[in-house]
């Protein structure tokens, strides 16, 4: 199995009882691909919880978000305003998972070493970028806010 630390940022609109929310997530996970079943398995490090599954790493990157959605839906649904859906939304990108960190630490140093190859065409993110999350508020909706999700595949890999 090949491990590699990944960054990516995706965002869209959540809608809620009585407002819509502006949901943009900057977080990293692990995405392992597993050469003798040919799938990739990306696990949420921080935010963690999440999963996604696939035979390439966009399939698998599609599904993680898919995930992601599904959860701020699930936030959405629990939340009596905005201010409830912001701090639940918060207290789950707090959430990390310690042993996928771990690994996930782990692939970033291999690749900063040069020992990983990038063959998944990313560019090498040498820097850790702000991870969070931004939840805004719409006050003025406009037809923009019907946007798919954003960033279709991961961002970077983390070197």
């Amino acid at each position: 199995m090949t491990e590699y630390a990944l960054f990516f940022e995706s965002g869209s609109p959540v809608f809620g009882e009585g407002y819509i929310a502006s949901v943009r997530v900057h977080g990293c996970a692990l995405a392992t691909y597993d050469e003798e079943d040919g799938e990739f398995e990306l696990s949420g490090v921080n935010p963690g919880s999440l999963l996604g599954f696939g035979r390439t790493l966009n399939e698998a990157y599609q599904d993680f978000v898919e995930s992601l959605r599904c959860t701020l839906i699930d936030c959405a649904s629990d939340a009596a305003n905005f201010e409830d859906f912001r701090r639940e939304v918060e207290d789950f990108f707090a959430t990390n998972d310690p042993q996928a960190e771990t690994k996930w630490e782990v692939a970033r140093d291999r690749a900063r070493r040069g020992e990983l190859p990038n063959d998944l065409a990313l560019p090498l993110e040498r820097s850790d970028p702000d991870l969070g999350v931004d939840i805004r508020q719409v006050k003025a909706p406009s037809l923009a806010a019907n946007a798919p999700a954003q960033a279709l595949a991961p961002s970077a890999i983390a070197a």
